[in-house]
């Protein structure tokens, strides 16, 4: 949408179009965040696997 459809539309609709785009770039940012953390696991040559000390131990018994 460019700027001159945004100047058309009324304030409830372009209020909703902003928090849809707010809603859509945080889901982006949470799963952006979470392919970092597992491409540092990655990077440090950790398994892809990545389970807590407890877990592990608790499977091992």
């Amino acid at each position: 949408m460019n700027e001159t459809d945004e100047a058309d539309m009324p304030m409830e609709a372009r209020l909703a179009a902003a928090l849809a785009e707010i809603k859509a770039l945080r889901e982006d940012k949470l799963r952006l965040q979470r392919e970092v953390v597992r491409l540092r696991g990655l990077l440090r040559g950790e398994p892809r696997d990545i389970r807590s000390t407890r877990l592990n131990e608790a499977l091992r018994e």
